[in-house]
């Protein structure tokens, strides 16, 4: 398995997972960015977190992770997000000079981390959490604390070129379904056998290989795994709308010093010019939906 997510379950107990490898996908992510080494690896991080976080999403839409960096912090953005319909995911992240070695507390001191979730139907929810000194996985794990009531454990790596994670949640009583009465030591356990995964593990072994050495003392349902793709949603019709919600007076000075306009997608490295006579276009057309490819 490469470049996908499997769901598992334990039979007899509250205990569900997924496990995730990025190989291509994360190669896609940095392709058109000089990412130093300690920024891809918080990308392949977030991207590996966010596969693992869209399992837990009950309904299709879009799940994000940002996290904003404080003023002096070496990584003032890290963005990454996933459709939960197709699974595709994008990413991209700011920083600014040479970032070194150092965890995402240390990389985005002072920062805060938002989780977004746009749903097809219903309305957008929005959870936003402290940086845990512990790394992503921490933060994480004390998001579904204590705003979700889900006992979580995450074990999240990366290498810069491959990324993987491991999510355990711990779920409430089923009534009876499975009898967690008879084995009430059974998320600790599942627990402490998670906690022998290594980085290299995670990252060079097969998924299956994975499971199979942690729990195969344990009844665990495991599902077909899910691929997961890199894509962009950028277009010309997002990028019009975009111009002309900055305004005609902004648009026209930037056209007036550069002599076109020009925008980079900062997730696939496309980039979209637009001389005069498409900036006039775009801004006397307000009748082209946002997203469409109308223009090119």
């Amino acid at each position: 398995m490469s470049d996908a997510s499997q769901r598992l379950i334990f039979e007899n107990a509250d205990v569900r997972g997924e496990i995730v490898q990025l190989d291509e996908v994360l190669a896609a992510i940095c392709e058109h960015h000089a990412y130093p080494p300690a920024v891809a690896r918080l990308l392949g991080e977030a991207a590996a977190a966010a596969a693992l976080m869209c399992a837990t999403i009950r309904s299709d839409g879009v799940l994000s992770l940002q996290v904003e960096g404080g003023e002096e912090a070496a990584v003032s953005m890290l963005l990454v997000q996933i459709d939960a319909a197709d699974g595709t995911l994008r990413g991209t992240a700011r920083y600014r000079g040479e970032p070194g070695r150092g965890g995402l507390a240390e990389l985005c001191a002072g920062g805060r981390l938002a989780i977004t979730i746009e749903p097809e139907e219903g309305q957008r929810y929005q959870g936003v959490v402290g940086l845990d000194e512990g790394g992503l996985a921490a933060t994480l794990e004390g998001y579904f604390r204590d705003s979700e009531q889900l006992p979580t454990r995450l074990h999240l790596a990366c290498d810069g070129r491959r990324a993987g994670g491991l999510l355990l949640q711990r779920l409430p009583a089923s009534g009876g379904t499975r009898p967690t009465e008879d084995d009430p030591d059974a998320w600790d356990r599942i627990g402490y056998l998670a906690e022998t995964l290594t980085d290299r593990e995670l990252l060079e072994r097969p998924a299956h290989e994975v499971l199979h050495r942690l729990f195969h003392q344990e009844t665990v349902r495991v599902f077909e795994p899910r691929t997961l793709a890199f894509q962009c949603r950028c277009s010309a019709g997002r990028i019009a709308s975009i111009l002309r919600g900055l305004g005609r007076e902004e648009v026209e000075q930037v056209l007036a010093e550069e002599g076109v306009v020009e925008v980079r997608c900062q997730f696939c490295g496309a980039t979209y010019r637009y001389d005069r006579v498409d900036v006039a276009q775009v801004l006397s057309d307000s009748s082209a939906a946002p997203g469409s490819d109308r223009y090119h």
